[in-house]
């Protein structure tokens, strides 16, 4: 990128930022689909599958217009910085490992369960990919790339659907946990319903 002028340069940090996000979610949203037995969560998964790809196609395209590469690994940063950087993410992964580790053990890992882990997942990379988009969007709008503009805000409308989707449907997956792993005798007000209905 030596002949990239700085705005274009600025723009595909950014780019290879959200590039690289998809790449990663290409995956795990495959992972989720195979293991998703709710057919409408399952059938709107492999159809996010089809956009997420069709947006990492879209900003590897962007990025070479802009005289940049298309990479899914991390962006080279000042060795200080990704030092610091590398110890905060390495302290934030064990403290999630340790988490999860813990939340796993004191619970069942049924099928419900699991559908209900990956759909808080999938919400929380729909938010971090809708903060980056909008970040793109308003880079993109204040050095006048009004292409890039236009490619962050189409990419992200397509995240705030799916991330709307998964907001109505996460109530539903915990419910469904509730009726899967909790005895209806530890239901509070169940027994009332019970006798109501007998």
């Amino acid at each position: 990128m030596a002949d990239t002028s700085a705005r274009d340069a600025k723009l595909v940090e950014f780019l290879n930022e959200a590039y690289a996000k998809e790449k990663q979610l290409e995956i795990s949203l495959q992972a989720h689909a195979e293991v998703t037995t709710h057919d409408l969560y399952a059938k709107r998964l492999t159809d996010h599958l089809k956009e997420t790809k069709s947006h990492a196609t879209k900003l590897s395209r962007r990025i070479q217009q802009l005289g940049g590469t298309p990479t899914a690994a991390p962006i080279a940063v000042p060795d200080a910085i990704g030092k610091a950087a590398g110890r905060v993410s390495e302290s934030v992964a064990k403290a999630r490992t340790a988490a999860q580790d813990r939340l796993q053990s004191a619970r069942r890992t049924g099928e419900q369960a699991r559908m209900l882990h990956n759909a808080r997942d999938e919400f929380a990379d729909e938010a971090q990919e809708i903060a980056t988009y909008t970040v793109i969007d308003s880079l993109a709008s204040a050095v006048g790339d009004k292409q890039t503009a236009k490619l962050a805000r189409d990419i992200k409308r397509d995240e705030e659907r799916m991330q709307k989707f998964l907001g109505d449907l996460i109530p539903e997956l915990a419910m469904n946990v509730s009726h899967d792993e909790i005895p209806i005798s530890q239901i509070e007000g169940a027994s009332t319903r019970s006798r109501a209905t007998a």
